[in-house]
């Protein structure tokens, strides 16, 4: 029975052909061709429909630092992970990373911002600034991913900045308008947005194992502890690797977040229950690159306070 007892409208030849073209350009990393259409249209209007989510004072301060906002442009990724086993009998202990489950993660992160990269080349801009994102899972599994990010698309007007040379399209950041004015004015650039997520897997020692049923008081979980520290060192190795390769000398991490997830196996003949963690590291930030230009439009003055007593 269809939903509210209603049949769903017929779609004709033409938007079947178009969604297909749609899912075929999308499974290849690409955006709608709607939307790219619109985008081409915008870049080449004499009079566009501006959209922003820049705040008052970011758009004033982006256009004092030499970019014109143009339009606000957004990326999408849903990843559903395949069967994966958990092999919960294999672990003989301690820390093991597991870069399956951090996949899904990692290419929703990279499809979206990819697909942000696009709408902005489209749109004809230089950079994007102020992203915003949000990720998380859906569907009730840790392993489905779904990742959202927008941001508004600049053009770069500054006529010592806009005559270099562009690599790999428009440069993205997680920085607000503000931010990215203070740091033209130092001679310093965004460069790329950079991330990673890491998932790593600790198996409880057999005697922490039989404290999980004990009430021993309060206790630190000491192994957990060192699979967060693990998580972090191999997420944040990673983010570094990318800031270096894109030509980088600085980085600023925006976020930095973990999940904890507790998993308990008693098939392997121990007398006790074994106690599984996975410990995921969520990190984004921004390359920059210090010393790109010189600075624009002028280096911050030093706050100056004036005092009146009043007459004398």
């Amino acid at each position: 029975m269809p939903l509210f007892g209603k049949r769903p409208p017929q779609l004709s030849e033409e938007e079947v052909a178009s969604a297909a073209v749609d899912l075929e350009r999308i499974g290849r990393g690409g955006i709608p061709l709607g939307a790219e259409e619109r985008l081409k249209a915008f870049a080449t209007s004499s009079a566009p429909v501006f959209s922003s989510d820049l705040t008052a004072k970011e758009y004033l301060l982006t256009e004092a630092s030499g970019m014109t906002p143009l339009a606000l442009v957004m990326g999408s990724s849903v990843i559903q992970h395949g069967w994966s086993n958990y092999g919960w009998g294999g672990f003989g202990g301690g820390i093991s990373e597991l870069p399956s489950f951090a996949q899904p993660w990692n290419l929703s992160r990279e499809r979206s911002f990819g697909r942000l990269r696009q709408e902005a080349q489209f749109a004809g801009a230089d950079a994007v600034i102020g992203i915003e994102l949000t990720a998380k899972a859906f569907l009730g599994e840790p392993g489905n991913v779904e990742y959202v990010v927008f941001g508004t698309a600049v053009r770069d007007t500054a006529e010592a900045l806009s005559s270099r040379p562009r690599s790999g399209g428009p440069r993205l950041c997680t920085l607000s308008g503000q931010d990215v004015d203070k740091l033209r004015r130092i001679g310093a650039e965004t460069v790329d947005v950079i991330g990673h997520t890491s998932v790593v897997c600790v198996a409880l020692s057999p005697r922490a194992n039989q404290m999980m049923g004990m009430w021993w008081g309060n206790q630190e979980m000491r192994e957990v502890t060192q699979a967060v520290y693990t998580a972090r060192h191999l997420a944040m190795d990673e983010v570094k690797r990318q800031a270096q390769a894109a030509g980088a000398n600085e980085m600023v991490i925006s976020t930095l977040q973990h999940t904890i997830n507790h998993h308990e196996y008693e098939g392997m003949g121990m007398g006790y229950k074994q106690h599984f963690f996975i410990v995921s590291m969520h990190v984004l930030g921004t390359a920059i690159a210090l010393g790109a230009h010189e600075p624009h439009p002028a280096p911050l003055g030093v706050p100056m306070m004036s005092i009146n007593l009043g007459a004398a």
